[in-house]
């Protein structure tokens, strides 16, 4: 049970990372792709009341182009240290001077592969641990019936 829960653990970490993040023009952006936008150091410092203190990344689904630079539904932030906070989808918009670089997020189909292999390899673990032939239950060896 305990090598099923670790696989389990295991495919969840991977499926989190099964994408790759590549550098995007401005132009090539698309309603509600999911971007990083990484802000400049005046960014970071400018957009403390909205983001938080010392944000570095910021990472959500594209919504438009303002007058005041890039709409987003903000669904995580990340920190100069790497910490990570989830948001709720708020909307945020950040102004263009404060862009260091935008990234899109893609599939990445090796980090896929590798995750359906450890699936499968959990499935193959899980039933020789608990498929028919587990041992857990009687295999025809029991008393038939009573002759009459």
């Amino acid at each position: 049970m305990r090598a099923t829960a670790g696989l389990l653990m295991a495919g969840a970490v991977l499926q989190g990372g099964c994408y790759n993040y590549f550098p995007l023009r401005r132009a090539g952006l698309v309603p509600s792709s999911y971007l990083a936008i990484t802000l400049t150091e005046s960014g970071t410092d400018e957009l403390t009341g909205i983001l938080g203190p010392d944000i570095l990344v910021v990472r959500g689904r594209y919504l438009a182009m303002t007058d005041r630079g890039l709409a987003l539904a903000v669904e995580a932030v990340e920190s100069r240290r790497g910490d990570i906070e989830r948001w709720a989808g708020e909307t945020v918009t950040v102004p263009g001077e404060f862009v260091r670089e935008v990234e899109e997020r893609h599939p990445s189909p090796s980090k896929m592969l590798l995750l359906v292999g450890v699936s499968v390899a959990g499935l193959v673990v899980t039933y020789e641990a608990f498929g028919p032939g587990s041992g857990g239950g009687l295999a025809g060896g029991g008393p038939g019936p009573r002759p009459q």
